[in-house]
């Protein structure tokens, strides 16, 4: 059993991610096979698309695979390969991305492509009707694979009730169904995200920049190891001991990295929700796309930024989070409207103003949500206004911050 449990809102929906490896060789081979079963079935559905548009036949319903599923798997569960709910299934789940492409190309996006790997293993996915929580454990049934029992940790309990369980490779992710809570929208800010800086946010009067460079160096460390083990992996045969060793070693440390920037995006959205209470955030669209105009190690840090992840946790931990583009928005001075380029200090050359350029972005996109233009006739909050957080203080301690953000966030 793992020592890590996460939480994440979505919706109505709220997901607890437990941490879990089998112990025993009989728990293995009930993982193994479920999952090797699950593959065949996710294997065999690609196959038979790929027939099927081949020769130009209409693709069958979701129901009628559900029948035609009927016990030809043996080694799953009755309900994993045969209930009706939509994304709760394998079946399910092979059809939402059949028509997901579908309608992409549709939409002139013709790079888009059906499901084609065949796996060797594939997640198990359970509904209510299938997994049971009894004496604090989950009970997993997988038919002619054998059962599984997980213990739950005693820290863990179900916020609502249990609708789906996934089962992967290192970990259990339970989803339950809870009530929204409602957030009544007390104030607007800008918020523009960055790689240098995470989360630049104002409401006008204060700014609150969030240090993004411990994720960047996170980043950039799994980069450069991810790299060095593909290339030991190379020269080693595939499914030897000494390549399985590297394969481990490789999922360990992105799993690794994967909760290390989790956790730090966690804070930093939080700092800000925390800091502007009950806030609608304009947030400028992620600009993943710049990556293609720029040098290669520029591409790389911008591309692999976690903008998407931030502004789910943003639109979730206030009242809502509404994106828009925000093209020239760190170059143009809310003082006077001129455009220049900057580093990471903005310096007027037309009025002189002076100030973070984050921030300036963050003002400007604030204007942008509000107006729907760049107003020049503003001004930049003072230095005693601008607050510099960090998700990871420098030490092991987490001290509580003097300016007032997050406990988790130091203050620079």
């Amino acid at each position: 059993m793992g020592t890590f449990v996460r939480y994440a809102f979505n919706m109505s929906y709220r997901t607890i991610e437990i941490a879990w490896t089998p112990r025993t060789t009989t728990e293995w081979a009930t993982f193994t096979a479920s999952r090797k079963e699950a593959a065949r079935l996710w294997g065999d559905l690609v196959k038979r698309h790929h027939r099927i548009r081949r020769l130009g036949w209409k693709w069958p319903s979701k129901a009628r695979w559900q029948r035609w599923a009927r016990g030809r798997y043996p080694g799953l569960s009755a309900q994993s390969a045969q209930s009706a709910q939509a994304a709760q299934q394998i079946i399910g789940e092979f059809c939402e991305a059949v028509d997901s492409c579908r309608q992409l190309r549709r939409n002139g996006q013709t790079e888009a492509r059906y499901p084609w790997r065949t796996p060797r293993y594939h997640d198990v996915v359970y509904t209510n009707q299938d997994a049971r929580i009894r004496d604090g454990r989950l009970v997993l049934p997988h038919g002619t694979s054998g059962t599984l029992r997980i213990r739950l940790p005693e820290t863990v309990s179900l916020p609502g009730r249990l609708i789906e369980v996934r089962l992967s490779f290192g970990v259990v992710r339970l989803i339950c169904e809870v009530a929204e809570v409602p957030h009544p929208q007390q104030t607007i800010i800008g918020v523009d995200l960055g790689v240098n800086t995470l989360i630049a946010a104002t409401d006008g009067t204060k700014v609150f920049l969030v240090r993004g460079r411990g994720v960047k160096a996170v980043i950039q460390w799994r980069n450069k190891t991810l790299a060095s083990i593909q290339q030991a992996q190379s020269s080693k045969t595939k499914g030897s001991l000494r390549w399985k060793r590297l394969q481990r070693r490789k999922y360990q440390m992105l799993g690794k990295t994967k909760r290390q920037v989790r956790d730090a995006t966690h804070k930093a959205t939080h700092a800000v929700a925390t800091a502007f209470p009950g806030a609608t955030c304009y947030v400028g669209e992620p600009f993943n796309d710049a990556a293609q105009r720029a040098s290669h190690k520029l591409a790389q840090q911008v591309s692999q930024v976690c903008t998407r992840k931030i502004i789910s946790q943003l639109d979730y931990k206030t009242a809502g989070a509404i994106t828009l583009d925000e093209a020239y928005s760190s170059q143009t001075c809310p003082v006077c409207g001129e455009r220049s380029t900057h580093r990471r200090i903005y310096r007027c050359p037309h009025c002189g103003a002076t100030g973070p350029r984050d921030a300036v972005g963050a003002i400007n996109i604030l204007s942008l949500g509000q107006h729907d233009v760049m107003l020049p006739g503003r001004s930049l909050p003072p230095a005693q206004q601008v607050k510099y957080l960090r998700p990871w203080p420098h030490t092991g301690r987490q001290p509580r911050s003097s300016s007032g953000g997050h406990p988790a966030c130091s203050s620079a």
